[in-house]
């Protein structure tokens, strides 16, 4: 169970994002440079309470060094709720989420973002959670359509006595189309402080990386978490520690010398654990001392998430095509990159990638 108030402070979550941040994405930023809390994909309540895990498709799927790891779920029925909550509770996960901002069309027939709009079934289904035993706490929007709903909706959510508000400083309406509301925060942090001083307060939109955490806490002290989502996309190092902004650094970042060339090999450090630990000490002031050592970085993480691909597929039965969203990650800033990535998303196995890898020798792992 996640004691949220012996977090360090502040702390960093990878955000929940669907199709993204299963059990194998999880463990790559792991190795990279784990943040501090990990969510899972949003899970629907009612799906699982009608169909069984059939229905979360794998959403749940975890391995026992993943904490503290929270379950994030979804849905409109308080009823399911509480099921759902209870058979996360029982599957050992640290925490419950209860997510009340997702815009997609499919959450908001009944849940998401759809329960800011139903405040009563809100209310209900953060009761419903609570008699798991977990912590509990929910990850929201400013409001449906408009900014100035954010006072009455987030006085409603923090009245309800959770550990942890994530705030996604925008509106329903307004996706992720425009800035982050950060002019909003200082007057948050103030709702909470009158309401309910005891609640963590997490802020998410927009933010890059740890550097850009850590600026925005300094610039609103009492914000206590901070959340990074699309950020991943551009940096899977944005989580790292860096003597830069920060006084007392213990940087983590890939040790390429302990990720073995043969495949074979690489799936057998996977299946004893060998490359579960967390990523070897750097004491440079930035990941990368120059972009050799970047695109090795990179590259060699690429080939990590292949082999956890390929060795989590039996257990998550994910078709390959889903795979092709996180070539970005890896196939970047660095000579040849787009031309690369061009020809690995014309690929049908993981096998062809490590192929193309080999033969342009876009690597070097000792």
């Amino acid at each position: 169970m996640i004691c949220w108030d012996n977090l360090p402070q502040p702390f960093f979550i990878l955000a929940p994002m669907e199709a993204v941040t299963d059990v194998v994405f999880r463990h790559v930023v792991k190795k990279a440079g784990a943040p501090d809390v990990f969510f899972t994909e949003f899970a629907n309540a009612t799906g699982w309470v009608h169909a069984g895990d059939k229905a979360i498709a794998g959403r749940l799927v975890k391995t026992d060094d993943e904490h503290p790891l929270v379950a994030q779920i979804w849905g409109g029925e308080p009823g399911d709720m509480e099921q759902f909550a209870a058979h996360c509770a029982k599957l050992g996960f640290d925490g419950i989420d209860i997510n009340m901002g997702c815009p997609a069309k499919s959450a908001i027939k009944s849940g998401g973002a759809a329960l800011i709009r139903r405040p009563d079934v809100a209310i209900a289904a953060i009761a419903a959670a609570k008699t798991a035993g977990l912590p509990v706490s929910v990850k929201t929007r400013l409001g449906y359509t408009h900014v100035d709903e954010w006072r009455e909706w987030l006085t409603t959510i923090l009245r309800q006595d959770i550990v942890n508000l994530t705030i996604h400083l925008r509106t329903k309406k307004e996706m992720s189309k425009v800035p982050a509301h950060y002019e909003l925060i200082d007057d948050i942090i103030k709702l909470r402080d009158e309401i309910a001083p005891q609640t963590l307060l997490t802020i998410n939109g927009n933010i890059r990386d740890r550097a850009h955490g850590l600026e925005l806490v300094r610039q609103h002290p009492g914000v206590n978490g901070i959340m990074i989502g699309r950020g991943i996309f551009s940096d899977p190092f944005c989580f790292v520690r860096s003597e830069v902004s920060e006084a007392s650094s213990d940087e983590k970042t890939v040790d390429c010398s302990r990720i073995a060339d043969n495949p074979a090999e690489r799936s057998r450090q996977i299946s004893s654990g060998d490359l579960s630990e967390k990523c070897a000490s750097n004491q440079n002031d930035a990941p990368f001392t120059n972009a050799l050592e970047h695109k090795s970085e990179l590259i060699a993480l690429l080939h990590y998430h292949l082999d956890l691909f390929d060795h989590y597929q039996p257990t998550l039965g994910r078709p390959y095509e889903t795979l092709k969203r996180f070539f970005k990650i890896y196939i970047r800033d660095f000579d040849g990159a787009k031309e690369l990535r061009e020809q690995l998303m014309h690929t049908t196995s993981t096998d062809d990638v490590r192929k193309i890898l080999e033969k342009y020798k876009y690597y070097d792992i000792m």
